[in-house]
């Protein structure tokens, strides 16, 4: 099935969310197998579990096995997994091959949802899972599918955050035995490591150069990360990632959706007339985006002349330092997300221009 027929498939689906389901099935998703919890409205009190093991011949049994309980791949059925990384894409692109309706949560908001508990297990958390999807099926949102140049560059950006740590434990110990005065361990150990680091960093290259690659072979992303870049302070690294973790800018709806998921935006605590807390930003984020957009921010605040304006303004105020960077952060998601949805150019006074 082409990108175009996957979004095309998830805009009807979603279109027709208002239909109730008959079943419910709940999947918990381990590397080796995955747990499937079936549900039906029909008859709540009762729940049917099976164990598969995590491949395509699993995939084929968990069918075959729906089948056999008289559910079908159909619009009645509804499939809830959590979010888990590599791990549920085999199972993500059969249901989509089979035009299923999927729903993949955040793994915190079903952890939430099920109160107290005590003790867990694939089954009953498979069972939990299940019952997520038949309270809040009304609330559901679908899965949407990413393009594959996108899944690639993802794959390549989590590769290269995996060299650069490993440089990192390789670099951090010679130079702590510098700071120690420890010159002679420190000089024997840059010696033994050094083939290994620069093999590292020549890796490293080779990523970023391959990403490039990938970008500009399609002319959508090319021109949205284009677009992302002539933001003040934006650079490829950071352009590249808010491209993945968005979907191409399709995963959400504006720019204070995307701002929160960054952990960006803050939040007012307050609970009657005597508990009242600081405005702060909530720790439930993508905190690469975030660390990310730090240095962007401070890059902004340094070449930007309305971002310096505003942040020398607001410091001679009195605001706290972090909470003007912030509000920087949040300021330059909004103008990210202006120039994707008007496809033009980031330009002086823009913000203004376009309000």
């Amino acid at each position: 099935m082409t990108f175009k027929k996957q979004v095309d498939l998830f805009t009807l689906k979603t279109k027709s969310m208002s239909k109730l389901f008959k079943n419910f099935v709940g999947v918990d998703i381990s590397k080796t197998w995955f747990d499937a919890a079936l549900i039906r409205s029909s008859d709540s009190s009762k729940i049917i579990h099976q164990q598969f093991s995590q491949t395509s011949e699993g995939y084929k049994k968990m069918q075959y096995w729906l089948q056999d309980h008289d559910v079908s791949l159909d619009g009645d059925t509804l499939f809830c997994m959590e979010y888990t990384g590599i791990y549920n894409t085999g199972l993500v692109n059969y249901l989509v091959a089979q035009q299923a309706y999927l729903w993949v949560e955040m793994p915190l908001r079903i952890k939430r949802a099920g109160g107290l508990e005590r003790g867990s297990d694939d089954r009953s958390a498979a069972c939990k899972i299940a019952w997520y999807a038949l309270r809040y099926h009304d609330q559901a949102k679908l899965w949407k599918p990413a393009d594959s140049s996108i899944e690639k560059i993802k794959h390549l950006i989590t590769q290269r955050e995996r060299v650069i740590t490993s440089i990192k434990h390789l670099t951090v110990p010679a130079q702590e035995l510098k700071e120690c005065g420890c010159l002679q361990d420190a000089k024997m150990m840059e010696k033994l490591q050094q083939p290994a680091i620069k093999a590292l960093q020549k890796t490293k290259l080779g990523i970023e150069a391959l990403i490039t690659k990938t970008i500009k072979l399609d002319e959508a992303l090319f021109d949205k990360v284009q677009l992302i870049q002539s933001v003040n302070g934006i650079g490829t690294v950071t352009a590249t990632a808010l491209l993945v973790y968005t979907k191409g800018f399709t995963a959400f709806n504006n720019a204070k959706e995307l701002a929160c998921y960054c952990g960006v935006v803050p939040f007012n605590k307050i609970s009657g007339s005597s508990v009242k807390y600081k405005s702060s930003v909530s720790p439930f984020a993508n905190m690469k985006l975030k660390k990310l957009l730090h240095l962007c921010a401070m890059s902004a605040i340094q070449n930007d002349k309305e971002m310096k304006a505003y942040f020398e303004r607001k410091t001679a105020e009195g605001k706290n330092k972090m909470s003007v960077i912030n509000a920087v952060r949040n300021k330059l998601i909004h103008r990210v997300f202006a120039v994707v949805r008007d496809e033009r150019m980031f330009e002086d006074n823009y913000v203004r221009q376009c309000a």
